[in-house]
């Protein structure tokens, strides 16, 4: 139960991002519209939790924890998705979105996975 808590919210807040994003520039607010920048992200992202091993509930078992494997998670998985999501595309991004990714989706996973881990500590006491 705690995987799919894990990886089905962050995959949801990577679709926020995109969808903020696509708001903030005055872009149509769908999923529908978002899937081809969500799609690679959410690509980069699964592929950098078999790589970092995010999806343990170790992984939250502190704030600490949490947010270190947000982080080292993001390193990979955002340069990742931008690769995936030009390839896609068939252009590379602008360059204020590959510098503005960064920072947000890593604040975004950072404050979803610290709540995690304090909601685990509840919920799976000793785990």
């Amino acid at each position: 139960m705690p995987l799919l808590i894990l990886v089905g919210g962050d995959l949801l807040v990577l679709f926020l991002f995109v969808l903020l994003g696509r708001q903030d520039h005055d872009m149509t607010f769908s999923l529908l519209a978002a899937l081809p920048t969500a799609i690679p992200f959410a690509l980069g992202w699964v592929i950098a939790l078999a790589v970092v091993r995010t999806y343990r509930p170790s992984s939250v078992s502190s704030v600490g924890k949490a947010v270190l494997y947000a982080l080292l998670t993001c390193c990979l998985a955002v340069p990742l998705g931008l690769v995936l999501r030009s390839l896609w595309l068939g252009r590379l991004p602008t360059g204020t979105f590959a510098v503005v990714a960064f920072p947000l989706i890593a604040s975004f996973m950072i404050v979803w996975r610290a709540l995690c881990a304090l909601l685990f500590r509840r919920a799976f006491p000793g785990k």
